[in-house]
């Protein structure tokens, strides 16, 4: 008694190779088709990927362990912190004063300048400073409350926010150290 086909003799080494060849030339896609018939439809043969086969049977998730599909948003999400820190950051930067002020104080050297003008000089350098501060304060709560399902462009913006923002803070330190002891300037005599 034989198992092959009635067609086919047990030894026919043509028709395998051919069978090896059609093999070798199909799509590999991962999943394998699975010829049993499904449930309500007769008798037909399914063509749906197995269960077992892909990614998933490749690298299987643990128990408890949930996929890493990007978390629901919210008002105190990782993403909404991110976006915060970036529009503190555009705040400071675009209103350029920290940077005029820094090359203010480089031009200025010792040359003498009234008290009331480092007065104001100085409070400029102060809430420009504070104003970084708080965009890279942000910027570093927005990083520690990244998850594995925190979308990537939140850590990018969170990350930029807060190096720029450390050297702005870092510009507001080196003006303030720069900045000119006031000199009280006397009234010329008429």
């Amino acid at each position: 008694m034989s198992t092959s086909p009635e067609d086919r003799e047990p030894n026919d080494r043509a028709r395998d190779a051919e069978g090896a060849r059609a093999a070798d030339d199909a799509p590999a896609t991962g999943a394998e088709p699975s010829f049993t018939p499904q449930e309500g439809t007769g008798t037909e043969p399914s063509f749906a990927p197995r269960e077992d086969s892909g990614a998933e049977a490749a690298a299987p998730r643990g128990e408890g362990e949930a996929p890493a599909e990007p978390g629901p948003g919210g008002a105190l999400s990782a993403e909404t912190l991110a976006l915060t820190a970036l529009v503190l950051l555009a705040v400071t930067v675009f209103s350029g004063q920290l940077l005029q002020l820094f090359t203010t104080m480089v031009l200025i050297g010792d040359q003498p300048v009234p008290v009331d003008q480092v007065t104001q000089f100085s409070i400029q350098v102060i809430i420009s400073g504070l104003s970084a501060a708080v965009a890279a304060l942000v910027a570093g709560i927005s990083l520690l409350m990244t998850r594995a399902g925190t979308r990537p462009w939140a850590r990018w913006v969170a990350t930029t926010a807060l190096i720029v923002s450390l050297l702005l803070v870092l510009l507001a330190v080196v003006t303030y150290i720069l900045m000119p002891a006031g000199t009280e300037m006397q009234q010329p005599p008429f």
